[in-house]
């Protein structure tokens, strides 16, 4: 009489193929999992996708292109917190970009890009995010904090990429102990019941708050007399003999109502490149005769009698220091002018005798 076939053990298989060398069964668990989980996984069935990639992933070329528009935008609106939001969306490597991009620049691009350097100061490249009201028109902008901001992370960076590193490598130890535990069990006859390690990705890292950035203080006119009609930010760099803006002041209705500007008054020295020991600042208005014109002078320039006597017939002198300001009076204008910000220059001359760079900010109000 025929015996009943027993029934077959599934672990049977195994234990013939692999035998007593559980090393190599166990390396080809792993093998598999990390074919599995990296390749079929991540590549095949669940590729990341990218999509919607912001200015920080942009080539660098194009970032410093993007600072540069910035910049030219920045000189026309005069907005100091649509300019520093720009900024933030390169990331934490903005303050290098904007750096970069202005020493690639050249002539009025790369003072473009140094008034906007000297406007933000400590506050270039905030990150911000800015979403636009559609009825509106306008960008307002919020500042992430808390668990928005530590999880805000751009998609093609780094951090982008890393909850698909992780799965795979969880694929990869989950293959690895099952395959453990099953050799146990062929090698024993006897399963036992082993809790499967949890592996968790590793969390977000503590939240970040940033700080919001408050924008340059305004003057005290500012507060007395509201919003000026207009407002220009220029920069003197040495090396640029030809300097002198000129800007137009027109009214909201787009009327012109005069024009203001800045330019060399005298040099100290020989040699290129000219050593500007003083500026002139100077306002005209239609409604007004006469050109009101001040003399922003260095500090040694100042000092000197004889120098100060001899430019005093361009307009009323002034020595410069940082958040100083003086004030252009017409018949219908109030302008005034505030150093913003500047560095004196250094070599055989006398010391503080000429000025390296200089950012100064005219603000025009229309008297009532």
């Amino acid at each position: 009489m025929r015996k009943p076939e027993q029934a077959s053990n599934p672990f049977d298989f195994v234990k013939r193929i692999t035998g007593e060398r559980s090393g190599v069964a166990l390396a080809a668990f792993f093998g598999a999992g990390l074919l599995i989980g990296w390749m079929a996984l991540g590549w095949g069935l669940a590729p990341i996708e990218w999509k919607d990639a912001g200015p920080a992933q942009l080539h660098a070329d194009f970032q410093r292109e993007w600072v540069q528009m910035t910049s030219d935008s920045f000189i026309v609106t005069t907005d100091l917190e649509l300019a520093r939001s720009r900024l933030g969306w390169l990331g934490g490597d903005a303050p290098e970009l904007v750096e970069q991009a202005r020493v690639r620049a050249q002539g009025s691009d790369q003072l473009r890009i140094a008034q906007l350097q000297f406007a933000l100061g400590d506050q270039l490249g905030a990150p911000q995010s800015a979403p636009v009201d559609a009825e509106a028109g306008s960008k307002t902008v919020e500042q992430p904090v808390g668990e928005e901001a530590a999880s805000d992370v751009a998609a093609g960076s780094p951090r982008a990429a890393l909850p698909a590193l992780l799965g795979g490598l969880i694929m990869v130890i989950v293959m690895a102990v099952g395959g453990f535990l099953l050799l146990r069990y062929v090698g024993s006859r006897a399963p036992q019941a082993e809790p499967a390690p949890v592996v968790s990705p590793p969390g977000n890292g503590p939240a970040r708050n940033d700080e919001a950035v408050t924008p340059t203080a305004a003057a005290d006119d500012e507060a007395e007399r509201g919003v000026p009609v207009a407002r220009f930010i220029t920069t003197y760099l040495l090396g640029d003999d030809l300097y002198d803006d000129t800007f137009s002041i027109d009214d909201a209705n787009g009327d012109f109502l005069g024009e203001c500007g800045m330019g060399v008054s005298d040099t100290i020295g020989v040699g290129e490149p000219k050593k500007v020991c003083a500026f002139e600042i100077w306002l005209f208005d239609k409604n007004d005769v006469r050109t009101v014109t001040k003399v922003l002078m260095s500090e040694d320039a100042f000092g000197d009698d004889e120098k100060r006597g001899a430019l005093a017939p361009k307009g009323e002198p002034m020595m410069a220091s940082p958040g100083s300001t003086m004030v252009l009076d017409t018949a219908s204008l109030y302008v005034t002018a505030r150093v913003m910000d500047m560095q004196y220059g250094s070599g055989a001359l006398p010391q503080n005798s000429f000025f390296h760079q200089l950012t100064i900010e005219l603000a025009a109000w229309k008297k009532a």
